[in-house]
């Protein structure tokens, strides 16, 4: 037992690390714009995340991505890019944001309409790695003006500009400001 929860402390502490946070990465597709939604932090590091839209000229969504800033000791950041195509966060399945020896710890699926302006994510996260339960918090997506969208707390409707994941001893106890009652401004 004691095994297992070291192992699964391990993966925790890898998957909040710079290197774990995303699995695809690309750069964005020529002739598209970055929209930024939110910005992501934890409480394992300093680094920042920033979750943006990859729209085209004609301001349809074609993809998800995720830009990390990790703080180094020397002063020279470190910055990861992952971009997740709109066809594997519409799969089943979704995508893999965060995964840690090889247990796979946040992921995000769901629908963008961009004729409609709108769209429903969730993310799913591992809430206890020793029974492997994960919990799932809706976010809706909304577009705001010509060239805008934002991201909205299906709970309570207030948009959202950071999300704080919030850890403990066998995974991530929450997701502030997007599952329900964890608004922090």
């Amino acid at each position: 037992m004691a095994r297992i929860l070291a192992r699964l402390l391990l993966a925790l502490g890898a998957l909040l690390s710079a290197n774990a946070l995303a699995t695809a990465h690309v750069s964005p597709p020529s002739g598209t714009e970055v929209l930024p939604l939110a910005g992501i932090t934890n409480d394992r590091d300093a680094g920042l995340s920033r979750l943006a839209l990859i729209v085209n000229a004609r301001d349809a969504v074609r993809a998800i991505a995720v830009e990390t800033r990790h703080a180094a000791g020397d002063g020279a950041d470190k910055v990861t890019r992952r971009v997740y195509p709109l066809r594997r966060i519409e799969s089943r399945r979704g995508v893999v944001l965060g995964r840690g020896r090889g247990v796979d710890a946040i992921l995000l699926r769901g629908r963008i309409d961009s004729r409609t302006g709108r769209g429903v994510l969730m993310i799913r996260y591992l809430a206890n790695g020793l029974l492997m339960n994960y919990h799932e918090c809706r976010i809706e997506l909304d577009r705001v003006g010509r060239r805008g969208w934002r991201l909205v707390n299906a709970y309570n409707g207030r948009p959202i500009h950071m999300i704080r994941v919030k850890t403990w001893m066998l995974g991530i106890a929450t997701l502030e400001n997007v599952c329900p009652g964890t608004v922090r401004n």
